[in-house]
């Protein structure tokens, strides 16, 4: 067993000790494909630790089951619910025959003990979390219905910068590049930890399979923790409604909630309607280099720029979700 926990990933490169005291507490499992290994609403008691095959997660927010992300080896099902003394929040289902280990909250306990386990294991709880939050309804001024929620590393197809609708000026304007964009730079906007890099995903709710027509990002800078780099992207067809105005709102929401205390952004000296939503919130700008403006501005405060404080809130709670259960579940096994 422990030979075998040592090829996977997540505990790659571990002291064997540790792995030993680990796989004592685990019990193997051998799942057919379409097994149940959780199911939405029940308590929860124990976590699956995946070595072979995969699943499927789905959720229901009460219009069907929606499928919400896949299962891996390598991957942990359950230990969040576990932790939290929580229902199950999704049903995850043997896509293939599946093999692993299971155990209870001590066993998680230990295996979070284990150098190096814990720093991976919060990028992944953030993004189950986010897959979790249930999304935003949003109506722009003009009547049009749009959701908001965490960009999830599924949402490669809701991608605002790869759509068609997303000119080659619109790209310049955010990129200060050419598209197209490389493959590497897709996953890096997409696989987010949702802490020091945080991104909105917006979709259009009224057209089928709710395309991606917007998103914004924060990204925090290494050296200055209470200072994030802000970038917005919406496709041409929703430019000039609003919608930089709310996501610039909607970022403070997230921002404020991950200890961002302040805003740069840099916009070519052409994008002015960028400049204009900038300046609007308090934004002085100074050439950082040939045609690019800068600027650092106090994070918006709560509600500024959003629709209403109902939206306000829900936006808060979604962003609070990720930032403070994670904490508190990996904090508490610590």
């Amino acid at each position: 067993m422990v030979e075998e926990l040592s090829g996977l990933q997540l505990l790659a490169g571990s002291d064997e000790r540790r792995l030993a005291a680990l796989a004592s507490m685990l019990t193997p499992v051998d799942e057919p494909e379409g097994s149940v290994l959780a199911r939405q609403g029940e308590p929860a008691s124990s976590f699956l630790l995946v070595v072979t095959g995969d699943a499927a997660v789905s959720r229901d927010d009460g219009d069907g089951q929606h499928r919400v992300g896949t299962v891996a080896p390598g991957s942990i099902v359950g230990e969040l619910s576990v932790l939290r003394g929580a229902p199950r929040s999704a049903t995850v289902v043997a896509s293939t025959p599946l093999t692993g280990y299971v155990g209870d909250a001590r066993a998680f306990v230990a295996l979070l003990d284990v150098p190096g386990v814990s720093e991976r294991m919060e990028r992944t709880a953030r993004q189950r979390l986010a897959a979790n939050t249930r999304p935003v309804s949003v109506t722009l001024g003009d009547g049009v219905h749009l959701r908001v929620r965490p960009i999830l590393p599924s949402d490669r197809g809701k991608l605002a910068d790869t759509q068609p609708g997303f000119s080659r000026e619109s790209h310049y304007r955010r990129f200060f590049s050419a598209p197209p964009l490389s493959e590497k730079v897709i996953q890096y906007l997409i696989d987010v930890d949702h802490c020091d890099h945080f991104a909105w995903v917006v979709l259009a709710a009224d057209e089928p399979d709710e395309p991606g027509v917007a998103s914004a990002r924060y990204i925090r800078e290494r050296d200055q923790q209470d200072i994030a780099e802000v970038a917005f992207s919406v496709v041409d067809d929703f430019q000039g409604r609003g919608l930089g105005t709310f996501l610039l709102g909607a970022l403070a929401v997230a921002a404020t909630e991950n200890g961002v205390d302040r805003f740069r952004a840099r916009v070519l000296a052409e994008n002015e309607p960028m400049r204009a939503i900038l300046r609007r919130a308090g934004a002085e700008f100074e050439f950082a280099e040939p045609g690019v403006l800068e600027t650092l501005l106090d994070v918006p405060a709560f509600g500024v720029g959003l629709p209403d404080v109902e939206t306000a809130r829900a936006l808060r709670d979604a962003a609070r979700e990720i930032v403070v259960a994670a904490d508190l579940a990996l904090g508490t096994a610590g």
